[in-house]
């Protein structure tokens, strides 16, 4: 016999409107009456009419590729589309059904991982986008559904991660503009609570350190990876700083690296006669810039193929979590003048 919603709101000990509107996720119920229902639910079997359809059709393994913070970003970067290019063509050729969910740190709050998964009839997510003080990321670790977090670690048995080894990556970015000679060098940082944000600027004071240099604490340009923040951030650093006191500015991403360019063209400086730029990603547009980007290029589209790959192996059982690290290239281009 088909479990009712009668049903579940007699063994959570709540009206039936009150599981009604739980899981249609209104928001006048509590998350904690809201995780009663839905646990109740799963356990008793439940299954809304969409779940059922979903459920005796041959796609048994739909997944999604969970945004967060995606509503906050004015634009859709080249970061974000290359990833879910990468995710898409691995779905497609193995007969995957693959969704997108958008979330904030809200939402995280309001809902669990477990609950979107249930209500959404998803095996298992890859996740975009968290920052290390998301409720997520504590959640996660109790989660029975198969998940896959892309640039940041979050502990548990079904978690796992795609990543770049982003210290030795940024290392080797700072150690290339001491090597071209640059000594003074800017950091144009990324979102502060973003764990590559975190891991580059180890790599960046990691390569100075061991070259006998320091990094300043008002040497380093504070954005959330906007490119407008990067512009004005540049121009805010010479209204304080003399013009000599930087020859390079060393940027955590490559729009930061455009923005930063914009910036110093802006304020009459030229790249890299005056000042010397690189980026990091990888981006297409970094060959078309004036001048074109030295950048670390982390191979976007596949960090999306492997990371889908990864929680479908897992979803099988063919493969247990794990932490998956991609390989990256330094590609030199015109924006690094040597001293």
């Amino acid at each position: 016999m088909a479990v009712s919603i009668r049903d579940i709101a007699r063994e959570a000990g709540v009206t039936v409107g009150t599981v009604s509107r739980a899981l249609n996720n209104y928001p006048d119920v509590s998350p904690t009456t809201r995780e009663r229902i839905v646990e109740t639910a799963q356990r008793l079997g439940y299954r809304p009419n969409q779940m059922a359809r979903n459920l005796s059709s041959k796609h048994n393994h739909n997944i999604a590729l969970v945004l967060s913070g995606f509503l906050e970003e004015e634009l859709i970067n080249d970061f974000d589309a290359l990833l879910m290019k990468g995710c898409f063509h691995y779905t497609v050729n193995n007969d995957v059904e693959m969704s997108i969910q958008v979330i904030n740190t809200k939402i995280q709050a309001e809902k669990s991982f477990e609950q979107l998964c249930y209500e959404h009839n998803i095996a298992g997510a890859i996740l975009m986008g968290l920052r290390t003080n998301d409720p997520y990321c504590e959640l996660l670790a109790k989660s029975k559904y198969p998940c896959v977090t892309i640039d940041i670690e979050v502990p548990g048995p079904n978690v796992s991660c795609v990543m770049m080894d982003d210290i030795k990556a940024f290392d080797e970015l700072t150690q290339y503009l001491i090597d071209m000679g640059h000594r003074k060098i800017v950091v144009v940082h990324g979102r502060k609570l973003a764990m590559v944000s975190m891991q580059r600027l180890v790599g960046a004071y990691q390569a100075m350190q061991r070259n006998g240099l320091e990094l300043p604490r008002d040497n380093i340009i504070y954005t959330n990876f906007g490119r407008e923040e990067a512009r004005d951030g540049v121009k805010e650093y010479f209204r304080t700083h003399s013009p000599d006191s930087a020859t390079a500015f060393l940027c955590m991403s490559d729009m930061l690296a455009i923005g930063t360019i914009e910036g110093l063209k802006e304020l009459g400086y030229k790249v890299p006669k005056d000042y010397s730029v690189v980026g990091f990603d990888g981006l297409e547009v970094t060959n078309y810039t004036d001048p074109a980007i030295t950048t670390i290029d982390q191979n976007i589209q596949q960090k999306g193929y492997e990371a889908t790959r990864l929680l479908c192996d897992m979803i099988r059982g063919k493969r247990k979590a794990q932490r998956l690290v991609l390989p990256h290239t330094l590609t030199v281009r015109d924006s690094v003048r040597p001293l």
